[in-house]
């Protein structure tokens, strides 16, 4: 099969790989499409994936779907139509058996497919069948590509203090940032504002109409705009960036007794921030990262039922010869650019 794989820092090249060997409790599907991410980018740069050992002709890939053609000893059958959660979650401890498997004590926020193993960037994908969930006739291809920046985003909507009539800041312009703007108008939100650096993701955005306002994230004087947005302060804050000064921004827009759900991740270990903003103000930072099991299978219902329509948001389809490219678009951000999907 042809596979596009990462073969050093910055480098991609399409070549015939062995087709994947099915093991017990796996299944081998024909991809039809995967969406391209930032974490995609990261080890792009890097040239290598995060597995501790050398996997041969890794290719990445881990936002995908596909076509059963060998269900093995599963409950799937041939033809049908399923995409994978990449979380490879142990299903065995105390975090999995309270239904919280994205927190499962084995993933340690790395043990994903596409990332220690060998991903959808290729023409076939064997991985085992209980991450794989069966897609309604409703779920496009291009949209199955989207469910797991889409999961990201409803999970921090939905545990979030959000109420009706609410106001709400998006630090951030990529994909997630976007999808949780969209989630967030949906969920109440009276008045919905984006802190972005740059126009060039906000075509889409734009074009789809959630966001009541732009401000400048760079500018001097961006505290005095976001609370000229919204006097007082915005109830909810969604940092989508990881980054020092996105943080910062966030701890300048929210109101005190707020809350700033930090979703983006950073690049370096630590980040600084200002304390005495959250310990005076009282306001509630919180994590979120990935969905629960229940959570994905609910997202895939969001796209099923039509609450949300996620090819509007891809902006450029292409082939396995064209993910170099891509990756290299993403890294320099584009203008245009805002989510590639590969159908290989």
């Amino acid at each position: 099969m042809k596979a596009a794989v990462l073969v050093g820092p910055e480098r991609i090249e399409v070549k015939e790989v062995p087709l994947p060997e099915l093991g017990p409790g796996m299944i081998l599907i024909r991809v039809s499409a995967c969406g391209v991410c930032g974490s995609d980018v990261h080890m792009w740069k890097a040239g290598a994936g995060w597995s501790d050992e050398p996997i041969p002709d890794f290719h990445m890939g881990h936002e995908f779907c596909g076509v059963v053609v060998d269900p093995g000893d599963s409950r799937f059958a041939v033809g049908d139509r399923v995409t994978f959660w990449a979380n490879m979650y142990c299903g065995r401890c105390d975090m999995c058996r309270a239904g919280q498997e994205h927190l499962c004590r084995e993933v340690g926020g790395r043990n994903y497919i596409g990332f220690v193993c060998n991903g959808a960037y290729a023409e076939y994908f064997a991985g085992p069948a209980r991450y794989a969930y069966k897609l309604p006739d409703t779920v496009s291809d291009v949209a199955a590509a989207l469910i797991d920046p889409l999961m990201v985003a409803y999970h921090a909507v939905k545990h979030s203090s959000l109420r009706l009539h609410g106001r709400v800041l998006v630090v951030g312009s990529g994909i997630i940032a976007q999808l949780m703007g969209h989630l967030a108008k949906k969920a109440g939100a009276s008045f919905l504002a984006m802190s972005k650096i740059n126009d060039n993701q906000l075509g889409i955005a734009r074009e789809i109409g959630d966001f009541d306002c732009y401000i400048d994230g760079s500018a001097s004087d961006r505290a005095a705009r976001y609370h000229e947005a919204a006097p007082g302060g915005f109830d909810v804050v969604f940092e989508a960036v990881g980054r020092p000064e996105s943080l910062a921004a966030c701890l300048e827009a929210v109101r005190p007794g707020g809350e700033i759900v930090a979703v983006g991740n950073s690049v370096t270990p630590e980040i600084p921030f200002s304390l005495n903003s959250l310990v005076l103000n009282e306001v509630r930072l919180s994590g979120s990262v990935s969905c629960t099991r229940k959570e994905f299978e609910e997202t895939i219902d969001l796209i099923a039922t039509g609450f949300v329509k996620p090819e509007r948001f891809v902006t450029d389809i292409i082939g396995l010869d064209g993910l170099q490219e891509a990756l290299q678009k993403q890294e320099k951000s584009v203008p245009g650019l805002l989510k590639s999907v590969v159908k290989p």
